[in-house]
C-alpha cells in the first residue's frame, strides 16, 4: 500500500519540525510494521501530545504545535485539509477535564477552532 505524497509530506513536515513527537509517531509506526497503515494514527499522536501539553498546562508547547497546524492548513490540500481535521483536530482535548479544556480553548487559532467546533461545538 501506498501513502499519499502529501500525507507523506504532512508526516515528515511534523516530525522534523518537532523531534520529540517523531519518537511517539515512529512507535506507532514500528507497531504496524507501516507508515502507510498507520498514518491516521501518526497524525493522532501528534494530538495526543499537543493534548498532553494542554493537560499540563504548557501552553508553549501546545501552541507551539497549534500554530504549526494552523499555516499547514492554510495552504493544505484536500488530503493534508482532513488529515488536519480529522486526525489531529478532532482528537484534540480528549480525556481532558472542563476546567483544562476551558483553559486550553484560547489557545487554539480561529482555523483549528471553527474545524473542532464543527464537530464537537465550542468550549465554553
Amino acid at each position: 500500500m501506498q501513502i499519499d505524497p502529501s500525507v507523506r509530506r504532512l508526516l515528515l513536515n511534523i516530525m522534523r519540525t518537532f523531534p520529540d513527537v517523531a519518537l511517539h509517531m515512529i512507535r506507532c509506526a514500528r507497531a504496524q510494521r507501516s507508515i502507510a497503515f498507520c498514518a491516521t494514527e501518526m497524525v493522532g499522536e501528534f494530538a495526543r501530545v499537543t493534548t498532553e501539553a494542554m493537560r499540563h498546562g504548557d501552553k508553549e508547547v501546545a501552541q507551539s504545535h497549534l500554530l504549526f497546524m494552523s499555516e499547514l492548513l492554510k495552504t493544505a490540500d484536500e488530503k493534508t485539509r482532513e488529515y488536519i481535521d480529522v486526525y489531529y483536530v478532532e482528537e484534540l482535548f480528549f480525556g481532558l477535564t472542563p476546567q483544562q479544556k476551558k483553559k486550553a480553548w484560547p489557545w487554539l487559532p480561529a482555523n483549528l477552532k471553527q474545524l473542532y467546533a464543527a464537530m464537537w461545538g465550542e468550549i465554553h
